[in-house]
Formats: C-alpha cells, sequence, structure tokens
C-alpha cells in the first residue's frame, strides 16, 4: 500500500508543477491501464500516478473555472449573498468570508455570482454576523500574490481557501442586513460562543481561548505571536491533531471505561466500537466548533481511519492507516501536498509511529515522554528548515512542558468553561480563572526561552531534494540501536549543512528587484556583500513588507548579515519594513535622507560624493547634495552601482526637479544599463531629457497591482519605449533579477519561472 500512496502523491505532486493546464486527452489511455495492471505491477503504478495526476487538474481546474469578469476590477458593484465566516476583528477594519448569490453593477447589469469572496469593512462600527444575508456596495479585484524567492504564495492559499475575489466595502447607504439564513448553523453557535467569550474575557488570555476552542486565532497579540515562533509552539494553538487526538483519547477512554460496568451494554455493544463512535464523534464537534480548518480536516480524517481500524474485521497496520488519510486527504485537497502543514502533520506522525517502535523502550512513562519530545523536535528540523529557514533552537524545553500543560490541562479547561459558559457562568468565569493562573506561568516560560540568544537559528536550505535527503538520514540514523552504519545518515545532511550557493566572482553583482507591491524593495549582492535598498511598506501592526516578503528572501538566499541597509527617503512606502530588518538581521551601516526616522546606532546621512567599493564592484551617492533644499520625494538618496560588467541606478521617488539637478551636475555619471524608474512610473518623474541622459538598456518598475494611484502611468511607459527602454513591471514579472557577469546581462522574472496554472 506503501508503494501505491507514493505513486498516487507523486503524481498529483507533479500536477502541480506544470505551468500550463494540460489536455486531458491521455485519460483515454486509463481504461487500458487498468486492464494491464491486473498482470504487471509496473503498470499498476502508473496507473495510480496517472490517477493523481489527472485527478488533481480535474479538481483544481474545476476550482478556477469560474470566470471572474475582470472588466468588473476596481468598479463599484452590488453583491447579495450571505456572511460565511467567523468575522475577524483588527485594528480598524474587520474580515470575512462572504458567499455570493447576485452580483450586479453601476448600469444594473446582473453577472454569475463568483462564488466565495474575502472581504475587508474599514472604520464600521457594524459587524456582520454568520449567517445573516446582507447588501453590500463593495470593490473587487482577482486574489493576486506577491512572488519572491522564500515568500507566501498567496494566491494558491486563496484558492485551497475556494476564495474567488478578494475586495472591501464601501461606505454607502446600500449597505444593509436583509435577514437571517436558514442555515449554518455551527456558524451562528461559533459566532454566539465567541461573543460571548469576548464579552467576559480580556486580552491577553481571549486571544488563547478563542484559538483553542473556535480556531480564531485573529485575537492573538504580536507578542503572543513572537513568543509562540520562537520556542516552536505556534503549532499548539492551532486546531488540529494533537489537540483532535487528545479530545478524542479522552474521550474513548472515559467511554470504554464507563460502558465495561454495564454487562448487558456491553452485550449489545462491545465497548471498544461504542467508545470509537463517541470518540469520533467528540473529535467531530471539535473540529465543527474550529470551523473545519483545513488542518482539522486532515485530523479528523486521521482519527477516523485509526479509529475504525481498531473495531474493524480486518485488522489495519498503523502504516497503511497513514496512508489512508494521506490519500483521502489529497483526494479531498490535491493543493495539500505543496503546503507546509501537511508535510509536518504527516512527518510528525510518521516519526512518532517510527520512534515509538525503534528507539524507545524505557518503561518510565516520563522518560519515555522526554525522550520521544527530544528525538522527534530533533528529527524535524529538517522540515522547519526548508518551510521556514529557521529553527527554534528551544524548542524541546518548550514543546516538554507546553504540549502537556495545554492539552491535557488548559484545552479541557476551556472547552468545560465554553460548555457552562451559559447554564453556569459563575462555574465557567472560575474555570477561565485557573486557565489564566496556568497560562501566567506557562507563558513566563515560554517568553524566557524566547528572549534567549540563539532562539531562533536562521538555516538555508534551498530545494526539496534537499529536504528528501534529510529525511532519509534522520531515518537512518533513528534506525534501531545495534544496526550498524546508522552514521551513514550524516552523509545526507551535508547538503544542508554546506549548501552550494550561486557564488560570485569580483566584479560581479546581482541585482533583486523585489515584487513589494505598491512600494519599492531591491537587494543588491556582491561576492561578500549585501545592501538593502529600501523595505518596502508598512501595512498594520500585524503586516509589513520587511516580514513579509524582504526577510523570506533573504534567509531563501542564505544571507545572514548585511552590510548597508539604505532607505531612499522617509515614505511608508519605502521604509516601512525598516524596523523588522532591523530586528532580524546585523547590519554594518545605515545610509538615508531621514536619519531621524531610524534608530539603528550606525545611521547617517546619504549625500553626494559617498562611494565606496565592494569586491571591485563601485557604489556611488549621487543625490542629494549635502545641505541642499530638497525635501520628501525629491531628497531620496540616489545609487550608482557600477562594475566592468554593467550598472544600476537606483533613484527612489525624485520627481523632475531633482532629475534636472542630476542631468546638471551629474550628467557624466548618471548613465545606466538599468534604471529603476523613478517613483513608480508616475507622470511627476521621468522627464525625457533625465531618460536621454541615463539611456538605460531596461527600466524597472515597481508598482502594485491595481493600485489606487494608477502607477505606472501609460504615458510614462510610452516615453520610455519612445527612447528604445524595455521597460518591466514588477506586480506582472514578480521578483526581478538582474545578474551582471562576465557572460553579459542576464534577466529573470520570477513570477514567468515558477507560474502555475491557477496563477494570476
Amino acid at each position: 500500500m506503501l508503494a501505491g500512496t507514493l505513486a498516487f502523491a507523486t503524481g498529483i505532486f507533479c500536477s502541480l508543477q506544470v505551468s500550463f493546464l494540460p489536455s486531458f486527452g491521455p485519460t483515454i489511455c486509463l481504461p487500458v491501464l487498468f486492464i494491464l495492471g491486473r498482470w504487471a505491477p509496473v503498470v499498476r503504478y502508473l496507473l495510480i500516478f496517472l490517477l493523481g495526476f489527472y485527478w488533481s487538474l480535474l479538481l483544481i481546474s474545476n476550482a478556477i473555472n469560474d470566470d471572474f469578469h475582470t472588466y468588473i476590477e476596481g468598479a463599484a458593484v452590488e453583491l447579495t449573498g450571505v456572511v460565511s465566516s467567523l468575522p475577524e476583528t483588527y485594528a480598524g477594519h474587520i474580515q470575512f468570508m462572504f458567499d455570493v448569490e447576485t452580483l450586479v453593477d453601476s448600469k444594473d447589469k446582473h453577472y454569475e455570482s463568483p462564488g466565495t469572496v474575502r472581504l475587508n469593512w474599514y472604520k464600521t462600527q457594524i459587524t456582520p454576523a454568520p449567517g445573516e444575508i446582507w447588501q453590500l456596495k463593495v470593490k473587487l479585484k482577482r486574489p493576486y500574490s506577491f512572488m519572491n524567492h522564500g515568500g507566501f504564495d498567496y494566491e494558491t492559499w486563496m484558492l485551497r481557501q475556494g476564495v474567488k475575489a478578494t475586495g472591501y466595502v464601501n461606505k454607502n447607504q446600500f449597505n444593509k442586513r436583509l435577514r437571517v439564513s436558514n442555515t449554518h448553523y455551527i456558524l451562528r453557535l461559533r459566532h454566539t460562543l465567541a461573543e460571548k467569550i469576548k464579552a467576559v474575557l480580556d486580552k491577553p488570555l481571549l486571544g488563547l481561548v478563542m484559538a483553542l476552542s473556535l480556531g480564531d486565532r485573529s485575537q492573538l497579540e504580536i507578542d503572543q505571536w513572537q513568543v509562540l515562533t520562537h520556542t516552536g509552539t505556534n503549532h499548539l494553538i492551532a486546531i488540529s491533531g494533537l489537540h483532535l487526538g487528545l479530545i478524542a483519547g479522552f474521550i474513548y477512554f472515559l467511554t470504554q471505561s464507563c460502558w465495561r460496568r454495564f454487562y448487558f451494554a456491553t452485550q449489545l455493544i462491545p465497548a471498544p466500537i461504542i467508545a470509537a463512535v463517541m470518540s469520533f464523534m467528540g473529535a467531530f464537534f471539535y473540529a465543527a466548533l474550529a470551523g473545519f480548518s483545513l488542518p482539522t480536516q486532515r485530523a479528523l480524517i486521521m482519527i477516523g481511519v485509526f479509529l475504525f481500524s481498531l473495531f474493524s474485521a480486518k485488522r489495519i497496520l498503523t502504516l497503511n492507516a497513514v496512508c489512508i488519510a494521506i490519500v483521502l486527504i489529497l483526494i479531498m485537497d490535491p493543493l495539500a501536498i505543496i503546503a507546509a502543514d501537511f508535510w509536518l502533520s504527516f512527518t510528525a506522525v510518521i516519526l512518532i509511529l517510527y520512534i515509538t517502535r525503534y528507539r524507545i523502550n524505557k518503561r518510565n512513562h516520563l522518560q519515555r515522554w522526554l525522550h520521544l519530545q527530544c528525538l522527534l523536535s530533533l528529527a524535524l528540523f529538517p522540515v522547519l528548515i526548508f518551510w521556514f529557514k529557521q529553527i527554534p533552537f528551544y524548542s524541546v524545553l518548550a514543546n516538554i512542558i507546553a504540549i502537556p500543560v495545554i492539552g491535557f490541562i488548559m484545552v479541557p479547561l476551556i472547552l468545560l468553561a465554553m460548555i457552562f459558559i451559559f447554564a453556569l457562568p459563575s462555574l465557567s468565569a472560575f474555570l477561565y480563572f485557573l486557565t489564566d493562573k496556568i497560562n501566567d506561568t506557562l507563558w513566563s516560560y515560554l517568553n524566557f526561552l524566547s528572549k534567549l540568544d540563539y532562539a531562533i537559528v536562521p538555516i538555508f536550505a534551498s530545494s526539496l531534494s534537499i529536504l528528501l535527503m534529510t529525511m532519509v538520514g534522520t531515518f537512518i540514523i533513528l534506525m534501531p540501536r545495534g544496526l550498524p552504519g546508522r552514521w551513514i545518515g550524516l552523509f545526507c545532511f551535508f547538503p544542508l549543512m554546506f549548501p552550494l550557493l550561486d557564488d560570485l566572482r569580483a566584479g560581479e553583482f546581482n541585482l533583486s528587484l523585489l515584487d513589494v507591491g505598491q512600494g519599492l524593495s531591491a537587494v543588491v549582492k556582491t561576492k561578500e556583500h549585501v545592501l538593502v535598498y529600501d523595505t518596502g511598506a508598512r501595512f498594520s501592526e500585524r503586516f509589513n513588507i520587511g516580514d513579509a516578503v524582504l526577510i523570506p528572501f533573504l534567509r531563501s538566499q542564505g544571507i545572514q548579515q548585511l552590510s548597508m541597509l539604505m532607505i531612499s527617503h522617509g515614505d511608508n512606502d519605502h521604509i516601512g519594513g525598516a524596523n523588522a530588518l532591523l530586528e532580524n538581521f546585523e547590519i554594518d551601516r545605515v545610509l538615508t535622507s531621514v536619519p531621524d526616522k531610524l534608530s539603528h546606532t550606525s545611521t547617517s546621512m546619504c549625500y553626494t560624493g559617498q562611494k565606496w567599493i565592494w569586491d571591485s564592484v563601485k557604489f556611488e551617492v549621487l543625490h542629494p547634495q549635502l545641505g541642499s533644499t530638497f525635501t520628501g520625494n525629491n531628497a531620496s538618496c540616489v545609487l550608482k552601482v557600477s562594475s566592468q560588467y554593467g550598472s544600476v541606478l537606483l533613484t527612489g521617488d525624485i520627481e523632475k526637479q531633482a532629475e534636472t539637478n542630476l542631468v546638471k551636475n551629474m550628467r557624466d555619471k548618471i548613465k545606466a544599463d538599468i534604471m529603476l524608474v523613478p517613483h513608480h512610473g508616475s507622470k511627476t518623474s521621468s522627464a525625457a531629457e533625465f531618460i536621454e541622459s541615463v539611456a538605460p538598456e531596461y527600466g524597472l518598475i515597481s508598482a502594485g497591482y491595481r493600485n489606487r494611484f494608477g502607477f505606472p502611468k501609460q504615458d510614462i511607459m510610452s516615453r520610455y519605449e519612445s527612447h528604445g527602454v524595455k521597460t518591466l513591471v514588477s506586480y506582472k514579472t514578480g521578483e526581478l533579477s538582474a545578474k551582471f557577469s562576465e557572460t553579459g546581462l542576464i534577466i529573470e522574472q520570477f513570477r514567468s519561472k515558477i507560474r502555475r496554472f491557477w496563477h494570476h
């Protein structure tokens, strides 16, 4: 069964690597393969592979088949539909899923419903409840993702959630609640419980209780997330296999113990069967409270398979039960195979089974628990490194305490408190009080670990092949004691410990213009040095480009330290991610036109004449002049990077006044092969004389998809084209990478490089 599962999973994985949806014509061969497979095992596995391949394509193509009319993107439209999720409340706005029933444009033209959309409602005192039917005036657009090395694929995530469009609610008298739907009973129950919990609890306990009882993590504070991440315990506040397993196990043994006390009952239904049924029902109810999120669906399937194996007429091997769960999950959600939680959950289950069978022989339960946690945490490091490019160094110490405290004490108390919150509010309040005291003690311990040196250790891992090799090495090392040659597994870790990076020679350098939406961030790398030019925007306390894009990109390139951070000027879309970078990297020097806005000790003003050489690559600041009266956009630091292989001009947001100054004073220095088009392609920049003086071969434009300014302006694009300049826009290309080397200038577009058939 293992071989068949691997063939099916491999087929699904391969289908998710294609750039364009292939033809379904070859499926006519499947019946022939089915007949031949009865005599030839190789043909049988090929058939299973193709079944996985085409099943995945069929499911995903149907999910993206509903056309979202591009001509209503950005236009105000009227929707009628039902709220289909718990509203998530943030500072200044709420967010919720909305199942659209009717869609009408401003000309009263009706369109086919796009399905589920994700809406934000800003500056409102109204909170729509799940199951309520509303009419709303909104603006929609297709889901769009930043595309960069190491970045999160938001488009794929939205596809997995079934979301066809995103948007926001306009302030309008048209917006009103119509009635309450007769469906969505579980959602309405979850909302009622959520409102009751919010009424009796305050943060920070509120965030943990909402996460552990209802699967709503929107109330967790930033500091809580940081502590959980730094200690490797963030998996404990996502309702998944651990929590459902604990609840199912508790109900199973409680039911079995009680049922066995009644002889006549056991004659009707054996205790293991009734215990398994009640256990699954309890896990199902808990999963329903969590909103049947994808992790809970997977956990519920696994629990169901294992419980069925307990009383099935034909005993199911544990490994076969895992294989059945994998196949069922991939049938439901083929995209799960490229998700981190899929790999983490199944790797953890397989490792637990493997370790408990072959490596743990201690009789003392405490020793077995400590031994399991140590080995499991170490064995999961390769998966953590591949997906997150870092490991929580003290996760073993944190999880040894946190798992039993949260799983065996806090979760039962929280669920009991939620059960009694209506009938016995005083008892519920007492249970929450106990939970709060326990949490304070646990949190002090986790907070202490998170503040220690090297709590998070960044490690570079470049490919899936390295992940698979290190996992093979892990299983070899964890083979039973006494077997010779287990040390061979260490060789599998060599690619992880000594990765093959794209080494540059003296004089060579790379420019990476990152896809950061409406903003700017670029990275220049020489043989031994790295410079970051601007850091994108900060959208809220929870989201900034530094954390979301820039740091994952640097980690994916194996970069641990920055030689310089240059912030061109003080606008949010250029400086917003700076603090995240300052907190996570050692930075030798910071140059900026707004030194008062940055707290780094080595921050200084940028001005004309500053120059340095790294690895035979010359860096020179061309603007602003020391003591000049330029302010705002026109005060942007302009940097020229050049070597024998080519040159780049980084311009920030300078406008025509600063451009004129550069042409007048630096005409002989501003010529470059590549120029970052000033101010995202606005009409206030890119004067014809400036373009002629720079005479670039390529003009790279950093702009956001359907940004509110309409950048880059078509007039500006036409102006560059009339001067023979090839323009590339980041929201169309994703990350733009330009390599200057002895083989010539090579430019790569990341979106084209990694495009999958469901991508924008």
